[in-house]
């Protein structure tokens, strides 16, 4: 596992201007149709001032909700995508790693009214990550968790946790290393949450417009111990 997990840390340095590329010229379809205004509209539901945008990548959505004035703060364990995210500017940005984050969560900041994890939960062990996060929570503060729907695997794949690889084939040109990522159920998606101290209160699933089935799955989630009566 740990092999599969640096192998993902590197991914993502290694392929960091090809990923650029493909974002910032809107190669990648699902996103173009429906994902990128899916996670958008979600975040906005919630009229945040201050977000935290976990595996920010190259900042774009850290862009898009600086320009509708929230406070942005972006976290990529990529110092390449940081650096092009900085160039760009819309938000502050930090280079930090999800086991660094686990160590020191309020080196990031706290107080965040939406937390977002906008495909960029990609390993195996995600409790500690996702305990992390909820300390950085405001009171009624969300995290909202955008990952590919779990319905979505072919039929060569059995509906089980385990590891898979992407190899960027029709996203663009350029990429020089395949990315290992961990699939999950929905049952462990919700299992996680609980484990974490945290309750889904809100969930949506992004339809593809020509094909009718789910391109991702988006889950709200709060500390379990935040209710809106108290």
């Amino acid at each position: 596992m740990k092999d599969l997990e640096r192998q993902l840390e590197q991914s993502w340095i290694t392929n960091a201007e090809a990923w650029t590329q493909s974002v910032r010229e809107k190669q990648i379809e699902s996103r173009k149709l429906v994902t990128d205004q899916a996670v958008i509209q979600e975040i906005m539901r919630h009229q945040p001032a201050k977000v935290l945008d976990v595996g920010c990548g190259e900042g774009w959505l850290a862009r898009t909700l600086a320009e509708k004035g929230m406070e942005v703060v972006g976290i990529d364990g990529s110092n390449e995508l940081i650096k092009l995210a900085q160039q760009s500017g819309g938000g502050i940005f930090y280079t930090v790693n999800y086991t660094d984050l686990c160590d020191n969560p309020k080196q990031v900041g706290e107080q965040f009214d939406v937390i977002i994890c906008n495909f960029s939960i990609l390993s195996e062990v995600i409790v500690p990550l996702l305990q992390a996060l909820s300390v950085l929570l405001s009171k009624q503060g969300v995290l909202i968790i955008h990952t590919l729907h779990p319905f979505a695997v072919t039929e060569r794949e059995q509906y089980e946790d385990a590891w898979r690889k992407e190899d960027f084939q029709g996203m663009g040109e350029g990429y020089q290393a395949e990315m290992p990522w961990y699939f999950r159920t929905m049952s462990s998606w919700l299992n996680d949450l609980h484990q974490a101290g945290l309750r889904l209160i809100h969930c949506k699933e992004p339809i593809h417009p020509l094909t009718g089935k789910p391109l991702s799955l988006l889950m709200t989630a709060q500390k379990a111990d935040d209710r809106e009566d108290e």
